[in-house]
């Protein structure tokens, strides 16, 4: 497989159809049909299963497709390299995090430092989900991304960096009516719809343990979403409980537009627990050298933010008995 002939699979992979990869490509159907088949005969496999719609991958074109996005994503980065060899400030970075002070604060101060010293840079951001991220960083679409860490997940496919401690936290609108009982139990927090940003699913399952065991089960209204936009502006616009990451709702907090609910150290530490959030990038590449440098005005940054401390926890109250 040359390298032109791996550029035509993918694209008529990643599209699902011939006539759509021939006009991204600029090039003729038949010259593209051609290639596809001295491909699957060179592997001596099929490749696609073509239908009247399109094409879709076989079992063998799909393992294919995961090392050719692979071998693209480091023929990008040897250019990239080479570029930054002739010139440091060249080169062209993809980049991808998670919502939160990391994403708000940090990286567009690293990006414009970076980008105010180079000469042709490029830069290209995705922000989701952990989930979301982790599988394009893995394919090779990502350099490197900022999410919270997991022991022993991915461990033999990605390498892991710390950059600073988070935890969940339970968050409300600055004039929720929680905030104003004398005697905000436990049961409060069941009186009202929750709003679970996705990452904190597992905090959602300890929460409702904790209900049932203390006799006052949640069976209300649950609204879950991967969108911190779409989280923030529910949660503003509403007597919704805010599941969420302390680092993700941060900048709302300091802002005075959401309150963190204060909890009992015994129940900060078993339902909220703590994290790290850090970089990650494949382990099976080193990043490049444009991706160095802005992992390198990252941790600076991150360092002089937080160093390694943990984000201060809500004072104890009355919210649980």
């Amino acid at each position: 497989m040359n390298f032109r002939t791996l550029k035509r699979f993918l694209a008529v992979a990643e599209l699902g159809s011939i006539n759509k990869a021939a006009t991204q490509l600029n090039v003729s159907q038949p010259s593209l049909s051609k290639d596809l088949q001295e491909l699957e005969q060179e592997l001596g496999v099929a490749l696609f299963t073509r239908t009247a719609r399109g094409v879709t991958l076989t079992s063998f074109g799909q393992a294919i497709f995961k090392r050719a996005k692979l071998v693209d994503s480091e023929l990008r980065k040897l250019e990239s390299d080479a570029r930054a060899l002739r010139d440091v400030s060249m080169g062209e970075v993809n980049v991808g995090s998670t919502p939160g002070f990391l994403q708000s604060q940090v990286l567009p101060q690293a990006t414009l430092n970076l980008v105010q010293a180079a000469r042709s840079l490029t830069i290209n951001y995705r922000f989701g989900t952990r989930a979301s991220l982790l599988q394009p960083l893995l394919r090779g679409d990502l350099d490197f991304a900022i999410v919270g860490l997991q022991e022993d997940e991915f461990a033999e496919e990605l390498v892991s960096e710390p950059l600073l401690f988070d935890r969940n936290a339970l968050v409300v609108r600055s004039s929720h009516p929680i905030l104003r009982a004398q005697d905000a139990a436990a049961a409060s927090i069941a009186s009202y719809p929750w709003l679970v940003l996705s990452e904190c699913a597992p905090l959602e399952k300890v929460l409702r343990q904790q209900m049932r065991e203390r006799g006052t089960p949640f069976s209300g209204s649950v609204i879950r979403t991967d969108s911190f936009h779409f989280f923030r502006s529910t949660l503003v616009a509403s007597d919704c409980i805010g599941l969420t990451r302390y680092d993700a709702a941060r900048i709302e907090k300091e802002a005075g537009n959401v309150i963190e609910l204060p909890l009992h150290a015994a129940d900060q530490e078993s339902w909220l627990g703590t994290h790290m959030i850090g970089i990650v990038y494949r382990r099976d590449t080193e990043p490049s050298t444009a991706s160095q440098a802005l992992i390198g005005e990252i941790r600076k940054l991150a360092a002089q933010a937080f160093g390694k401390r943990l984000p201060e926890p809500a004072g104890a109250n009355t919210l649980s008995q």
